[in-house]
């Protein structure tokens, strides 16, 4: 017997954990791969191209005894929870028309050529015949996985929850109580993202000058004021959580000459007047703010004409909760077992985000075209973009958080704005 005999196949395995009475054959191609498969969960010849293809994807036609792939033919898609998956694709013969389901759902109800004995295996292989159907629909999945979640059920990532509405859930209950947890990350300038990362692209691209007047929105615990008050300009800090109270804490005692309001960003007006700041800077905010149309058209209006105004966010394309990154094996400590998986790029709902802390994180996701058309509505112009990518040093200094991580893809997004009434 050949080592490839003891291997079984990925598809067989999965699907007896499903149906009781499924058998488990070995697996003669592919055993190399992380899905070693047999015989029947192989390849199919197309009738029409004469490629070769995965079973999922062409469907068979008992009257013209043809395989049929969906690469020649316009297919349609089911939705229906079966095996180890919530939809299916039906696939019409090239020949008459007649549309069949793809092979993985032909064989759940039975009419696969296998089983039906239009054709015979050219390999050993004991086919599956469901009698058992109506049980099935009662049976779930060992962890209750269809479609996406399948896929991430094979790792580790971290949990968030889409919601329709906020409940009980508002921006500064939620940042209130993660402030004990935050403020002590940015006594030494912030964790390794901020610091080595956003941060010194942040400062590049406000390029603050002595004695400009500085608006710091959302400020925190006020490591970005502290920093830019050193450079010379003169910062106001407004934030609406408990962080803000650290920072004027840390204000009494090193008396830098920045000033705290606890005041909410999308109200701003209420507290400056029209043209009032030559820069502004959000740091890694904008994604946490409900109403972040408002807050915007508040910036442009206390910034003077021509006055600049920077942005860091998590990356809408590349972060939570639109994408999300899992290791397989879960345990796996090693960078090249971290998967990154878009989920919904277009799914603007508020999310929560469980980091591992007592109180999840909300986001406002959103793309990125949202973001730069509200800028564009606001007469704030885009200057230039940038998503930090870590250096050949940062991946030397820092692997674990670098090395085939953030050298490859982005997790932030920092955008540099000038207002301009007229362009």
């Amino acid at each position: 017997m050949s080592s490839s005999e003891y291997i079984t196949c990925f598809y067989c395995s999965e699907y007896s954990r499903i149906a009781n009475d499924y058998p488990i054959n070995f697996a003669s191609k592919d055993v190399d791969s992380f899905t070693p498969r047999c015989f029947l969960h192989w390849e199919y010849e197309c009738g029409k191209c004469g490629e070769m293809t995965h079973f999922n994807g062409i469907s068979w036609c008992s009257s013209c005894k043809e395989f049929t792939c969906l690469r020649c033919v316009e297919e349609k898609m089911e939705k229906k929870e079966f095996l180890i998956y919530d939809y299916f694709y039906k696939i019409p013969c090239h020949s008459c028309g007649k549309y069949s389901p793809a092979l993985d759902f032909a064989e759940y109800e039975g009419t696969h050529p296998f089983q039906i004995g239009d054709l015979i295996p050219e390999e050993e292989t004991v086919v599956w015949m469901p009698i058992h159907l109506e049980e099935l629909k009662f049976q779930t999945f060992p962890h209750k996985a269809w479609g996406l979640k399948r896929i991430l059920s094979l790792g580790k990532y971290v949990e968030f929850k889409r919601l329709d509405s906020l409940g009980d859930y508002d921006p500064k209950s939620t940042w209130d109580a993660l402030a004990p947890f935050w403020e002590p990350l940015f006594h030494d300038g912030g964790d390794y993202h901020h610091k080595y990362k956003i941060l010194p692209e942040v400062y590049r691209l406000l390029d603050v000058m002595k004695d400009e007047k500085v608006l710091d929105v959302a400020c925190g615990e006020g490591n970005v004021a502290r920093n830019l008050t050193k450079q010379g300009a003169q910062v106001i800090g407004v934030d609406i959580s408990k962080l803000v109270d650290y920072a004027i804490e840390r204000e009494k005692e090193e008396k830098l000459g920045i000033k705290y309001l606890k005041l909410n960003a999308e109200k701003l007006a209420s507290k400056f007047t029209e043209a009032s700041f030559d820069k502004a800077i959000c740091n890694m905010a904008l994604m946490d703010i409900e109403n972040y149309k408002t807050t915007i058209e508040q910036i442009s209006y206390v910034l003077k004409e021509d006055g600049i105004f920077v942005f860091s966010i998590t990356h809408p394309a590349f972060a939570w909760p639109t994408c999300t990154s899992f290791r397989v094996p879960k345990g796996s400590q090693r960078n090249e077992d971290k998967l990154r998986l878009v989920l919904d790029y277009f799914d603007e709902r508020p999310t929560l985000i469980d980091y591992g802390n007592d109180t999840p994180s909300l986001q406002f996701p959103r793309t990125i075209s949202s973001y730069l058309n509200e800028l564009v509505k606001n007469d704030l112009i885009l200057m230039e973009m940038c998503e930090p990518q870590a250096s050949e040093e940062l991946v030397n200094k820092f692997p674990r958080n670098a090395y085939m991580d953030d050298d490859i893809y982005p997790d932030f997004l920092i955008i540099k704005t000038i207002k301009k009434s007229e362009f």
